[in-house]
């Protein structure tokens, strides 16, 4: 009897070794899977982390490069020509007609901006042409072998002796053609004419400033205005 109660606690003690065991393993796999779980929310954490990371730095980087371009832009806005008036030259439109002042609209925007280089030659007719109604040129007074006739372009000889008297005031553009006219004209003092045809007498000036120069002609069908500049 005695033997089989020591038998029976020894199983009870077998049993509850066992089922320590048992509940030991079982904790230690939820401590597992925990750890596991950590290292599993702390990997999220970490690509996120590196995400954003790689996020700001695509961010600061286009940021920068875009810096960069307004850098750029700004500098080659800064070093953009520059121009600075040598000289200007305007005359009076009063008593011309209205096909006198067409002319010298047409004419004034084909040689508006035009530039000429240094050690070229500026030539008034090869710049505006010959004067032709399919231009838009009308007819009006031109002075013709001293007699004032109607002619296509009337008016052109205005604008080549006001640009003259402004060429007349830069050093170093020398003047290699001009004739007068055959007849006095209003708009300049005497001798200051240069009457220009289109295939017969021209306006010529030679650019030995040392710069590159732009013209600039403008007119409000009362003033006539021919401009200047160096460009730099």
């Amino acid at each position: 009897m005695k033997s089989n109660k020591v038998i029976y606690v020894f199983l009870v003690i077998i049993l509850l070794v066992i089922i320590g065991a048992i509940i030991y393993f079982v904790y230690s796999n939820n401590k597992s899977d925990e750890k596991k779980d950590d290292n599993s929310e702390a990997n999220v954490a970490r690509l996120a982390t590196e995400t954003n990371i790689n996020q700001n730095s695509e961010v600061q980087s286009s940021e920068t490069n875009t810096n960069s371009e307004n850098i750029l832009e700004n500098s080659t806005t800064t070093e953009a020509t520059t121009e600075e008036e040598l000289a200007t030259y305007s005359t009076k439109l009063g008593g011309s007609s209205e096909g006198r002042l067409t002319n010298i609209r047409i004419s004034c925007e084909k040689l508006n901006g035009t530039v000429v280089s240094n050690g070229s030659t500026f030539s008034f007719c090869n710049t505006v042409g010959p004067s032709t109604a399919e231009e838009g040129y009308k007819e009006a007074p031109v002075i013709l072998n001293g007699e004032k006739v109607q002619g296509l372009g009337g008016g052109n000889c205005q604008i080549s002796s006001t640009l003259y008297n402004a060429v007349l005031a830069v050093p170093n553009l020398k003047v290699i053609e001009r004739h007068e006219h055959g007849k006095e004209v209003h708009y300049v003092p005497e001798g200051k004419d240069a009457a220009v045809s289109y295939g017969s007498v021209d306006f010529k000036f030679k650019n030995e400033t040392g710069n590159d120069i732009k013209l600039y002609f403008s007119t409000d069908d009362k003033t006539l205005v021919a401009t200047i500049v160096k460009l730099i």
